[in-house]
C-alpha cells in the first residue's frame, strides 16, 4: 500500500483505491505475476523489510510509495525495489490535478512496466489503461464503497448499496459502480441481508454491465457471478468470466469469481483449480475465506465429504460471517453421519443469520446440478434448519 501523506485519515480510502487501480493495471500485463490487492494490504501500516515481503509473497519486485491529496491537486511518489537485493530499480514522482488522476495512474503503471521489463510492448501497456468515469465525484464514491464491500458485514453492505447508488445518480453509465451494486445485491440474498427485489434488480444491472463494459475485467467478473447466481444463466456467466480472465489473467478476485461461476455451473474440478490459483495470487488475503468456502462446496458436489468439511472449517476460521461456509460444514457433517455436530453447526448458522430458511434456500438455489441442489437443502433440513 502507498502511504497517505495528506494529513487527513479520511483520505485513506482514496490512497487505497488508487493503489488498487494501479495493481489492476499492472496485472493486466500478461508477462507479470502480480500479487492481489488484499494480500498486499496486509502490510498496511507496518514497518517491514521489503526483502521479507518478497519472500513471504514470492515476488521479485515490490512497489512502494505515497499519495498526497491537497484540494484539487494530487502527488503520487513511487519507488520500485528489487526484493532480493534491496536495490532501488526506479523512483519517480507524478503530480497533477484531480481531473488528471487516471493519466497519473497510467504513468505509474507504464513506468513500472518499463523499469522491470523494457521489452514489454506498448500495446500491452495500453490494455492496462481504463478511464471508468468522467465524473471524479462518482469515482470518489466508488472508492469509498470498496472497503465496506471487503468488510462482509450487514452494515458494510448497506453502505456499499448507498454509495454505489449515489455514484450512479451522478453518472448512470459508471459501469464499475453498477457492477459492484449488482454484486452486492446478489450476495446480500445469500447472506440474508437483502431487500425484496434484489434478485431482479441485480440481474438487470448485471445485464446492463454486460452490454456496456466488454473490456473492463472487474465489471465483468462482478457481472458473471450475478448472472450465474441470481439469473442462473450459466452459459452466459461462463463466457463472461472467461472474458474477464482473458483481459486480466492475474486477478485473484477474477479467479475466485471464476471458481464460483464454475461451481454453480456444475464444474467442481475446474472450480477447485481456480480457487487455488486465486490463493496463489493472494496468499494472505482477508477474503481468502470466500475461496476456501468455494473449495469446500466443490468437494460437497464431488461427494468427498471429509475434504469438504476440512475446507469448510478453514473457511469459517478465515471468515466467520460468510454464510456459505456454515452451510458447507453442516452438509458435510450430515453426510458423514455426525448428526449432533451438524445440529450444533446449524444452530450457529441460525444465530448468525436468523432469517435463513429452507424455503429461502429453495428460492435462491444457484446450482445447475439440480440433484445436488436437492441434496443440499435436504441435508440442511436434517440438521435442523427451519422450513
Amino acid at each position: 500500500p502507498f502511504t497517505n501523506m495528506s494529513g487527513d485519515p479520511d483520505q485513506e480510502y482514496f490512497a487505497d483505491g488508487l493503489v488498487e487501480d494501479i495493481i489492476t493495471g499492472l496485472s493486466r500485463v500478461d508477462s507479470f505475476f502480480v500479487i492481489a490487492r488484499n494480500s498486499s494490504f496486509t502490510y498496511k501500516g507496518r514497518a517491514v523489510d521489503l526483502r521479507q515481503v518478497g519472500r513471504e509473497l514470492g515476488v521479485r519486485y515490490v512497489l512502494e510509495g505515497s499519495i498526497r491529496r491537497a484540494g484539487s491537486r494530487v502527488r503520487i511518489s513511487g519507488q520500485l525495489v528489487d526484493a532480493i537485493s534491496g536495490h532501488h530499480v526506479w523512483a519517480e514522482r507524478f503530480e497533477g490535478d484531480m481531473c488528471d488522476i487516471f493519466d497519473l495512474q497510467d504513468k505509474v503503471t507504464e513506468s513500472v512496466v518499463g523499469a522491470v521489463e523494457p521489452s514489454i510492448r506498448l500495446e500491452e501497456i495500453k490494455q492496462a489503461r481504463m478511464k471508468p468515469t468522467d465524473y471524479m465525484s462518482a469515482y470518489d464514491l466508488y472508492l469509498r464503497a470498496l472497503p465496506h464491500f471487503y468488510s462482509m458485514t450487514r452494515e458494510g453492505f448497506a453502505d456499499v448499496r448507498q454509495l454505489t447508488n449515489e455514484a450512479l445518480s451522478i453518472d448512470p453509465g459508471f459501469n464499475l459502480a453498477k457492477a459492484l451494486g449488482a454484486h452486492i445485491r446478489s450476495i446480500s440474498v445469500s447472506q440474508c441481508w437483502h431487500e425484496p427485489d434484489d434478485t431482479r434488480v441485480a440481474t438487470r444491472m448485471a445485464r446492463e454491465v454486460l452490454a456496456e463494459a466488454r473490456d473492463d475485467p472487474t465489471s465483468l467478473r462482478f457481472a458473471a457471478q450475478v448472472i450465474a447466481y441470481s439469473a442462473k444463466d450459466y452459459e452466459m456467466a461462463l463466457a463472461t468470466i472467461e472474458r474477464s480472465l482473458r483481459l486480466n489473467p492475474n486477478s485473484a478476485q477474477g479467479h475466485t469469481s471464476c471458481g464460483w461461476v464454475n461451481a454453480h455451473s456444475g464444474r467442481p474440478l475446474v472450480a477447485i483449480e481456480h480457487f487455488h490459483r486465486a490463493m496463489r495470487l493472494s496468499p494472505v488475503d482477508p477474503e481468502k475465506g470466500i475461496a476456501l468456502s468455494g473449495i469446500g462446496m466443490s468437494y460437497l458436489m464431488l461427494e468427498r465429504y471429509e475434504e469438504a468439511l476440512a475446507w469448510g472449517e478453514r473457511a469459517l476460521h478465515e471468515m466467520p460471517n460468510y454464510g456459505s461456509s456454515h452451510r458447507v460444514v453442516i452438509m458435510a457433517l450430515v453426510k458423514l453421519n455426525r448428526l449432533d455436530e451438524a445440529r450444533a453447526a446449524a444452530q450457529r448458522l441460525m444465530e448468525a443469520f436468523p432469517t435463513y430458511t429452507l424455503t429461502l434456500q429453495r428460492q435462491i438455489n444457484p446450482w445447475q446440478d439440480k440433484v445436488f441442489g436437492e441434496r443440499y437443502v435436504e441435508a440442511l433440513g436434517v440438521a435442523g434448519v427451519p422450513e
